[in-house]
């Protein structure tokens, strides 16, 4: 049974790895793998999986109560800041030079933190404009 899981895990990180720019909700994932026989409940045990390595990020979008994840595929993912263009749903990073001001003027003027790895920043992207 464990080695199972493993192939069903393998076939997510495949898809997510084919798909890094694009944000998926565990149905949506599940919808794609179905031909391979992934269940919806592998889908999101897996996600959880994933997720708690520090392998994906998951994100809520405006006006949705759901979840939404997307593969980190370089190590710098984790160290920006995500906006996501609210028309077409993709992804890019933020200019760390100008993430990193931002977020330094947040910490001096308003005290607070932010942790990179959990921003995203929502928007309209330049292709959408």
């Amino acid at each position: 049974m464990a080695n199972y899981k493993t192939e069903q895990r393998k076939q997510l990180v495949a898809f997510l790895q084919e798909n890094p720019d694009k944000q998926f909700s565990a149905k949506q994932i599940a919808d794609c793998l179905s031909d391979s026989s992934v269940s919806l409940s592998a889908v999101y045990r897996n996600l959880t999986y994933l997720q708690d390595k520090g392998r994906i990020n998951r994100f809520t979008k405006e006006g949705s109560r759901e979840f939404f994840y997307q593969y980190i595929h370089l190590d710098d993912c984790r160290n920006c800041i995500h906006m996501n263009c609210i028309k077409c749903g993709e992804t890019v990073h933020m200019n760390a030079g100008i993430a990193d001001r931002m977020l330094d003027d947040i910490l001096r003027i308003d005290g607070f933190q932010i942790k990179k790895e959990k921003s995203v920043i929502y928007g309209i992207c330049k292709n959408c404009i």
